[in-house]
This record gives C-alpha cells, structure tokens and sequence, in this order.
C-alpha cells in the first residue's frame, strides 16, 4: 500500500498509541477485572476510552512540555 510521506508521522503515532493503549489497558484490566465473562468486553471498551485520551494527548502535551522547558535554562557542564 502506498501512501503519501506526509502522513508517515500521524500514522506512526496512530500504530503506537494503538500498542501502548492496548497494552496499558490489558494489564489494568486484568487487574481490576480479572479474566471473567465481562473480560474481553471491559477491555474493548477501556482500550477504545484509552486510545482516544492517548491520541488527544499526543495532540496536545507537546505544546505544554514546549511551554514548561522554556522555564529551563540548560547550559553545558563545565566539570
């Protein structure tokens, strides 16, 4: 499938926000659930809430981490 270069970043993030989430959201399911019935359906359902919020936040957290290092002044170690 060929797709335009512009769309690579968007993309990758999609693909990683779709392992991460489902991981994250594996795992804490798991633990507050546990592997009953209601499994597979917790899961789905806190994967699609986890996706969402971690795509939004892919978004939206650079322009604040961008706004919070401008406090910083790194200089160079002169050890």
């Amino acid at each position: 499938m060929k797709i335009n270069k512009k769309f690579e970043p968007l993309i990758f993030n999609i693909f990683m926000i779709l392992g991460i989430s489902s991981i994250i959201s594996f795992v804490m399911v798991s633990m507050n659930v546990g592997y009953t019935a209601l499994f597979l359906k917790s899961w789905m359902k806190t994967w699609g809430i986890t996706f969402v919020l971690a795509f939004l936040a892919s978004k939206l957290l650079p322009f604040v981490v961008k706004r919070i290092m401008k406090i910083f002044t790194f200089v160079e170690n002169d050890a």
